[in-house]
């Protein structure tokens, strides 16, 4: 954005200036890769869907993924290590910042990613200021994708779905508005509100919305995790692991977090 200042065309002496615009990320154009993942997303997620072996609901069970009651118990620990990070959260990325692909829908530095571990590759210097939490995550079995997601007052996503049913959006929250104002997120058009240190599992390929109109930021650990499949299922499942681990999505990710 060009400053104006110093045009002569300022306000004049006594008169408020208006405040600056939010600063906003404009998605480029989506690469080759993602868009022929559009494109065949809905027969490739009706093949994971009979591959599936806990079900298809839009929310599921967290009993049903293995790791992740392990860390249900320790939620306090990790609740514990992340809050210095809170207090100083206008260091961290918006999410639309280092990662082009998301800015339709993460436009604003309102939602911000502190990433642990993407892919394989890991963000050594994140690591090591919440070591709890990557000790945690290093024992769930199938993790894609870790980081901690958090949204300021005001923050508002809007309505989505996600590229696959391989994996799964898992949310444990550790930091939730105590304000009373609404929290929450609707999954295939059902309101669900989080509550601090249960997971909450669901598919992304539902459609999906989130939004934060309280007065309080709100922290949670967001993991996706490989579905329990057949094998059949597993293999297609590596297979899109693999190609979006060489794609520039990932690539534009780990060189904005050091990864």
């Amino acid at each position: 954005m060009l400053d104006d200042a110093g045009s002569g065309d300022g306000p004049h002496h006594g008169e408020a200036s208006a405040p600056p615009p939010p600063e906003t990320y404009i998605r480029p154009k989506q690469k080759a890769l993602v868009r022929f993942g559009k494109r065949m997303r809905d027969p490739v997620n009706r093949f994971f869907a009979g591959q599936s072996m806990i079900g298809c609901e839009p929310v599921l069970d967290a009993g049903l993924v293995d790791g992740l009651a392990r860390m249900q118990a320790q939620w306090t620990d990790l609740r514990d290590e992340v809050l210095p990070l809170l207090r100083e959260r206008e260091k961290i990325p918006p999410l639309g910042k280092i990662s082009p692909d998301h800015r339709r829908i993460a436009s604003t530095p309102a939602w911000k990613s502190f990433f642990f571990t993407g892919y394989g590759y890991h963000s050594a210097q994140n690591r090591a200021r919440c070591p709890e939490i990557s000790a945690a995550i290093d024992k769930v079995p199938g993790l894609v994708v870790a980081f901690l997601s958090i949204m300021e007052p005001g923050t508002h996503v809007p309505r989505h779905r996600g590229l696959t049913k391989a994996w799964l959006n898992c949310h444990l929250p550790l930091v939730l508005p105590r304000d009373g104002g609404r929290c929450e997120i609707a999954i295939d058009g059902e309101i669900h509100r989080w509550r601090e240190g249960e997971w909450l599992v669901f598919d992304e390929t539902f459609p999906h919305e989130v939004w934060n109109l309280s007065a309080q930021p709100r922290l949670v650990l967001f993991l996706q995790i490989a579905r329990p499949m057949k094998w059949p299922g597993r293999l297609a499942s590596r297979a899109i692991y693999h190609a979006i681990r060489h794609s520039s999505f990932v690539g534009d990710v780990r060189k904005a977090v050091g990864a």
